[in-house]
């Protein structure tokens, strides 16, 4: 018992001390963790008319993708993810979101995990997830990030996606991407409207 004892006011000692180090420092610690002004913004795949793209990263072959992410006060980041393989696998709605919660010391050392989620019943957080990504690799010099794909339920996305911050051909890509989702999701209703149909008549 007195070596349980012992054991338990080692740890919470332990705890005790790393509180007491993490307190003076904890906006330095946070601005590491949440990496606000570097995560923050446009991200991309397509490097066309980037004459250093294998600085970035993006010197092979990858689908067009964009994501959009904002760092909230907590850390946590809302997002969306868009793609064509997304779009088609799940042509309901384009509503696709790409979010991370708070992060907390341990993903100093752990990669931090972000989840794709879709639209349903009008409550995004609720929604199931369809992908789960690791980010793994962050280059602040030229603006690039590398994400690990954990497990993706629509098998879409490849094992490892690069993208870059404001790179030039990111609006036209959006753009791109708004309206091929769109004809996704019509295609959908003109396959649906022939069974809905005979739904009707009988």
């Amino acid at each position: 018992m007195s070596g349980r004892i012992t054991t338990l006011c080692t740890a919470f000692g332990v705890v005790i001390a790393a509180v007491g180090l993490y307190l003076p420092y904890k906006n330095e610690v946070n601005a590491a963790l949440y990496q606000r002004e570097f995560l923050t913004g446009k991200w991309s795949t397509d490097a066309e008319y980037i004459i250093n793209s294998g600085d970035l990263g993006l010197d092979k072959p990858q689908s067009i993708m964009t994501i959009q992410l904002f760092v909230d006060e907590d850390g946590s980041i809302d997002g969306e993810f868009i793609s064509e393989g997304l779009c088609d696998a799940m042509p309901l709605t384009w509503n696709i979101t790409f979010n991370s919660g708070s992060p907390s010391l341990i993903n100093f050392i752990f990669a931090r995990k972000f989840q794709i989620r879709q639209l349903v019943n009008g409550a995004m957080d609720k929604s199931p997830v369809v992908a789960t990504l690791k980010l793994v690799d962050e280059d602040h010099k030229h603006n690039s990030i590398v994400f690990d794909v954990v497990n993706d339920s629509t098998g879409t996305l490849p094992k490892q996606i690069t993208l870059a911050k404001n790179l030039p051909k990111f609006e036209e890509n959006y753009k791109y991407l708004q309206g091929y989702c769109a004809n996704s999701t019509e295609k959908m209703y003109e396959k649906m409207m022939p069974e809905i149909r005979k739904l009707n008549k009988g």
